[in-house]
């Protein structure tokens, strides 16, 4: 008989499905400029949350997916003020942020941070089925377990497209079909 504790095995078994969400690059094209008044504009010219009427559509036929919001806003906005941005339909299923995981100094540098908070986040709650859209999910190789691959659960988007992309909008349906069970029809 051995002394040696076998190391414990993380189990990823919350079932509710999680969006991971972000809004620049994301929910609309660029990123957001905050004047000293506190008022917000695009580096692009282009319209706050131009695509979030499109993530309300996608939405729509699955009332149990959540939000959690990973938007760099977190860092200069309270939560509130953050999620008062949202239309009612996607404020409704925010039930929590990535504000306060911190990333580690290598990750920074290398350009994997969303990520790794992200991932962070994932273990923390156990979720089993998540995605995330960000135009910042970088490294899903690097930082992928034996346990967890990250690349079926990032979509990185062009921020020059959000999820405005064609492909990144069927990403989206894919996952949506695969954790209710249903089947796209896509190849």
């Amino acid at each position: 008989m051995s002394n040696e504790s076998k190391p414990r095995t993380l189990v990823l078994d919350e079932p509710v499905p999680t969006l991971f969400v972000d809004y620049d690059g994301a929910l609309h094209r660029g990123h957001a400029l905050l004047d000293e008044n506190g008022e917000i504009s695009l580096d692009t010219g282009n319209p706050l949350f131009e695509f979030a009427p499109l993530l309300v559509s996608l939405l729509e036929p699955w009332p149990e997916v959540e939000i959690v919001l990973t938007t760099s806003w977190l860092s200069k906005l309270s939560v509130e003020q953050v999620v008062s941005y949202l239309p009612a339909q996607l404020s409704k299923r925010v039930v929590g942020t990535t504000q306060g995981y911190r990333a580690r100094f290598g990750d920074w540098k290398i350009g994997i941070a969303r990520t790794y908070i992200i991932r962070t986040y994932v273990f923390k709650h156990r979720l089993k089925d998540w995605l995330a859209i960000d135009d910042s999910v970088y490294g899903a190789r690097d930082l992928s377990t034996d346990f967890l691959a990250l690349d079926s659960h990032l979509v990185l988007l062009d921020s020059r497209r959000g999820i405005g992309d064609a492909q990144a909008q069927q990403r989206i349906r894919d996952w949506l079909a695969k954790v209710h069970g249903a089947d796209t029809g896509s190849a």
